[in-house]
Parts: structure tokens; C-alpha cells; sequence
């Protein structure tokens, strides 16, 4: 017998729609990142980040750089998002990860 995947299982037990609800309080006064911004992201409010409600996806794809375990045949899964505000001096990923 397979067992149910996790989300399934979260969903039928309302897990998912706490999840849900404690990332939208996250977004109501943003703490998503170590700059505190406070703003509410889910009425577009922009901090740091220059990001509203919806992050922008810079770029995804299949990623082969990890150990095996966690690479599996196919790849881990990667997603970079665009407008970081980290600001890291050495940042590899500045030009998909900075410029919006």
C-alpha cells in the first residue's frame, strides 16, 4: 500500500490551511528577511526587497550540484528569485538575483 503524500495529508487535516494563513500574517507585516520591513505585502506594500505580493522567479530549473541523496536521477529542483536584499559583497548570483 502507498502512502499518501504529504500535502494530501496536510490537506485533509487542515495543516495546509494553517500553513497558509501563517504565511499570509507573515505578509500582512513583513519579516520574511532579516531587514524587518513591516510592510504589508499583501495590500503591495514594497520594502527592502522592491517586492510585492508575488515574488519574481529569476530563474528555475533542475539542479545537479548537491550530493546524490538529494539529487536523485533528475536533479534537486532549484528556483532563484529575483530582488534580493541580502546585499552579500561576494553574491555569485548578482545579476539574477539583484536587478529585478
Amino acid at each position: 500500500m502507498q502512502a499518501l503524500p504529504a500535502y494530501i495529508h496536510h490537506h485533509e487535516t487542515g495543516e495546509l490551511a494553517r500553513r497558509i494563513e501563517a504565511a499570509r500574517a507573515i505578509l500582512r507585516d513583513c519579516t520574511l528577511c532579516p531587514r524587518h520591513c513591516h510592510v504589508n505585502r499583501l495590500e503591495g506594500e514594497k520594502g527592502v526587497c522592491r517586492v510585492g505580493r508575488f515574488p519574481m522567479v529569476s530563474s528555475f530549473g533542475p539542479h545537479f550540484g548537491e550530493e546524490r541523496p538529494l539529487v536523485g536521477r533528475r536533479g534537486s529542483g532549484t528556483i532563484f528569485l529575483t530582488c534580493c536584499n541580502l546585499r552579500c559583497v561576494f553574491c555569485q548570483n548578482y545579476d539574477i538575483s539583484h536587478q529585478g
